[in-house]
C-alpha cells in the first residue's frame, strides 16, 4: 500500500508540476520587466543627440519661447507655463564655456510678457516680433535688443506692419526676415497663409503676393526652412486639424510637392523643421491630443522623398506587450525548466501540500460529508481574500517593475539635481573665500565625521569638463524652440501634456 501510494503521489506531483506555481509566474514576469528595461535603455542610446547639462540653478520649465545665437551666446527670451502664465525673462548662455551657466539679464524697459513670438539676430540685435502678451491676446510690435549698448528699443509701427499676429515661423534670408502663417488675433481672429517680408534697414513689412491661386491652407505652427532661395513649408494646424503637406515657394509661385513613397510623417504642428546638405529635417511636434511625437524625418531634396531616420517611439512604449519576444520563449523555458527540477528535489510531504490548493486536485468525499455550511463560507471569504491579496502584489509588482524603467543611480543624481537655493550661496559663499581670484579653482578638499573621511561637495570644482551626456535623447514634445549652432541644431525645452521642460539638446546634423 504505501509503496503504491507512494507512486500515485509522485505522479500527482508530476502532474501538478506542470502548473505554474506563484514563485514561477513571478519569476517569469519579472524577467519580462527586465527585458523591457533592457529594450528602453538600448533605445535611448542614440550618438546623434547629447544633452547639455547645465551647471548650476536652472531656469523655470517653459514652452513656446524662442532663442537666438550672437557670438556663441544662446539669447532666450518668454516662454509660457501652467503655473507661472506668459514670461518676461531674458537669458543666455556661453556655449564655448566648460561650464553652461544660464545668466539672467534684467533692464527696465523690455518687450514685457511674449509668448509663440519669434526671435532673431542680425548685425548687432535681437529681435523679436509678435507673440501672445495676454491670454488669447496678441501683438504686433516689434523690439531688437542692441548687444552693444545692451538696451531694449522698441520699433515704430507704421501702416505696413501685419496685424497682431502669434505662433507664425520665421527665418532670416537675404538680409529680410521672412515670416510665414500664425494666427491673427484682434479684430480678425482668422489663420494665416501670408508671406511677409520684413526690411531691417526700413523697418517696413512687405506682403509677398503669389502669383498663382494654389497655396497651401492657412495654418499656424507650421515649420519653414530655405534652400537655394526656395523656401519650404511642412504640417502645421487650423485650429480643427493638423498637416502634413510639403510645399515650396520661390517667393512667386506656390507647389505642392506629391510624395510617392510609402513613407510620409505624420500630421503634427509645433515641430522643428531645418535644412541641412540637401536634406530638410523634421523633428517632434504634437499629432493628436496627448500625442506629442519623438520621431526624426529627413526629406532629400535630391531624390525628393521622405526618409525615416528615427520613428516615434512615444507611443510605442504605452503600447507595448510585456511579452516576451520569439528570441526569449527558449531562455523562458530553460528557466521553468530548471525551477521544476528544483521542486522535484524537494520532498513529496510539501510537495503534496501545495498540490493540495491546486483546482485539478479533487477534495474527498469524506471531508465533503463532514463540512458545514458555516465552513464552506468561511473557505470561501478565505479563498475570495487570497485572491485578492494575489491581484494587489501583482499590481504592486507592475508598478515596481515599471518604476525601474525610469530608475538613475545615485551618480546621476547628483549630477542632474539642481542645487538648492541656499547650497548655491554657501558654495558660492565657500568659492569666494577660497578664490580670491577668479582664475584659481578650489582644491578638493576632505572632512571626517566619526573618523570616517568625506569628500565634501562644496569644495569640488564648479567647472567640469563633462559638460554634455551624449547618447541621451529628448523625449517626445512640442512647442520646442530650437537654432542652428555651427554643425549642431540646438532645442530647448517644449511641453508634453501641459508638462514643460527646461532641458537643451544638441543634435548632431552630420551624423544624421
Amino acid at each position: 500500500m504505501l509503496s503504491n501510494r507512494s507512486n500515485k503521489d509522485t505522479k500527482e506531483v508530476k502532474r501538478i508540476s506542470l502548473i505554474p506555481s506563484r514563485q514561477e509566474q513571478q519569476q517569469e514576469q519579472e524577467y519580462k520587466y527586465i527585458q523591457l528595461v533592457k529594450t528602453v535603455n538600448v533605445e535611448n542610446q542614440d550618438p546623434k543627440w547629447s544633452e547639455l547639462k547645465v551647471d548650476g540653478k536652472n531656469i523655470n520649465h517653459r514652452a513656446y519661447t524662442s532663442i537666438t545665437i550672437h557670438n556663441d551666446f544662446l539669447y532666450l527670451y518668454g516662454g509660457y507655463q501652467v503655473q507661472l502664465g506668459i514670461m518676461d525673462e531674458f537669458y543666455r548662455m556661453n556655449l564655448k564655456s566648460l561650464s553652461y551657466q544660464w545668466e539672467k539679464l534684467i533692464y527696465k524697459e523690455n518687450p514685457g510678457p511674449r509668448t509663440r513670438h519669434q526671435m532673431c539676430t542680425y548685425m548687432d540685435r535681437i529681435y523679436i516680433f509678435g507673440g501672445q502678451i495676454h491670454q488669447s491676446v496678441s501683438t504686433n510690435s516689434m523690439w531688437y535688443f542692441d548687444l552693444n549698448s545692451h538696451t531694449w528699443i522698441k520699433c515704430k509701427i507704421n501702416q505696413s506692419y501685419p496685424p497682431e499676429i502669434d505662433n507664425h515661423t520665421a527665418i532670416i534670408h537675404n538680409d529680410n526676415w521672412i515670416v510665414f502663417g500664425g494666427f491673427f488675433g484682434g479684430t480678425v481672429g482668422l489663420h494665416s497663409n501670408y508671406v511677409y517680408k520684413y526690411e531691417f534697414a526700413s523697418n517696413t513689412w512687405q506682403r509677398i503676393q503669389p502669383q498663382n491661386s494654389t497655396a497651401p491652407a492657412p495654418r499656424d505652427g507650421a515649420g519653414i526652412t530655405i534652400h537655394k532661395n526656395i523656401l519650404y513649408m511642412f504640417g502645421g494646424s487650423n485650429g480643427h486639424q493638423r498637416f502634413n503637406d510639403l510645399w515650396k515657394f520661390d517667393f512667386q509661385v506656390w507647389t505642392y510637392i506629391p510624395v510617392s513613397s510609402n513613407i510620409l510623417p505624420k500630421v503634427r504642428s509645433g515641430h522643428v523643421m531645418s535644412i541641412h546638405d540637401d536634406k530638410i529635417i523634421i523633428f517632434g511636434g504634437i499629432h493628436d491630443i496627448t500625442w506629442e511625437l519623438d520621431d526624426l524625418f529627413v526629406f532629400n531634396l535630391k531624390k525628393m522623398e521622405w526618409i525615416s531616420v528615427d520613428e516615434d517611439s512615444a507611443r510605442k512604449k504605452d503600447k507595448q506587450q510585456l511579452s516576451p519576444n520569439k528570441d526569449n520563449k527558449q531562455d523562458l523555458q530553460n528557466s521553468r525548466r530548471q525551477f521544476r527540477k528544483s521542486t522535484r528535489t524537494g520532498s513529496i510531504k510539501k510537495t503534496i501540500k501545495r498540490t493540495t490548493l491546486s483546482p485539478l486536485k479533487k477534495p474527498d468525499q469524506s471531508e465533503d460529508s463532514v463540512d458545514s455550511p458555516t465552513r464552506n463560507l468561511s473557505q470561501a471569504q478565505s479563498n475570495q481574500k487570497t485572491l485578492d491579496e494575489k491581484k494587489k502584489k501583482e499590481i504592486q509588482q507592475k508598478k515596481m517593475a515599471l518604476l525601474k524603467i525610469f530608475e538613475v543611480d545615485e551618480g546621476q543624481k547628483q549630477q542632474l539635481r539642481d542645487n538648492s537655493p541656499t547650497s548655491e550661496k554657501m558654495r558660492n559663499s565657500l568659492f569666494l573665500v577660497g578664490n580670491p581670484k577668479a582664475d584659481l579653482k578650489i582644491r578638493q578638499g576632505k572632512l571626517t565625521e566619526f573618523g570616517k573621511p568625506l569628500v565634501s561637495r562644496f569644495l569640488q570644482p564648479l567647472q567640469s569638463m563633462q559638460n554634455s551626456i551624449v547618447g541621451k535623447k529628448p523625449c517626445a514634445r512640442d512647442g520646442h524652440s530650437f537654432t542652428k549652432y555651427e554643425s549642431q541644431l540646438l532645442i530647448f525645452g517644449g511641453d508634453r501634456h501641459q508638462m514643460s521642460f527646461n532641458d537643451i539638446y544638441s543634435l548632431d546634423l552630420t551624423k544624421i
